[in-house]
C-alpha cells in the first residue's frame, strides 16, 4: 500500500475556487481521496482555507468547504499541538518557509509523510526531504 500523502491547502483552494489552470489536477487528487485513498490533511490547513476564502470575499464558501473535507472518509484530519506550532518556527528559520508550511512541515514529519500533494513549489518545494506530487 502507498505511503499516506498530506493535502496542502491550495489542492483545496484551486477546487473551490475552480481555478482556470489548477482545478482539474486538484479535483481529481480529491477524487482519488473520496474514491479511497488514503490521506491526511491539518487542522491548520482547515484554518487556512478559511482565512483565503474570507479574505477573497467568500465567507458563504467557508462552511461548506470545511465540511467537504469532514466528509472524505478516507481523509484525516490532524490536530496541530503546541508543539508543533513551535517546531513550524523553527521549520521557518531553518527551512525558509512560511510559518504556515513550517507548521504542516513539523505535522508531516512528526507523523512520518515525506509526501504532500500540493502545488507550493516555492516554499514546500524546496524542502529536501519531502516530495511534492501535483497530479
Amino acid at each position: 500500500m502507498a505511503m499516506r500523502r498530506f493535502v496542502d491547502t491550495n489542492i483545496f483552494i484551486y477546487s473551490i475556487i475552480d481555478h482556470p489552470i489548477f482545478v482539474t489536477t486538484a479535483e481529481n487528487i480529491l477524487r482519488r481521496i473520496e474514491d479511497g485513498e488514503q490521506a491526511l490533511t491539518s487542522t491548520l490547513v482547515q484554518c487556512e482555507l478559511a482565512w483565503v476564502l474570507e479574505a477573497m470575499g467568500r465567507q458563504g464558501d467557508i462552511k461548506p468547504a470545511l465540511e467537504k473535507i469532514m466528509s472524505y472518509g478516507s481523509l484525516e484530519v490532524v490536530e496541530v499541538s503546541s508543539d508543533d506550532l513551535l517546531v513550524g518556527a523553527f521549520n521557518m528559520a531553518v527551512e525558509k518557509v512560511d510559518f504556515n508550511d513550517g507548521v504542516n512541515l513539523a505535522v508531516m514529519r512528526r507523523l512520518g509523510i515525506n509526501e504532500v500533494y500540493s502545488n507550493d513549489r516555492k516554499h514546500l518545494g524546496k524542502i529536501e526531504d519531502l516530495k511534492l506530487i501535483f497530479r
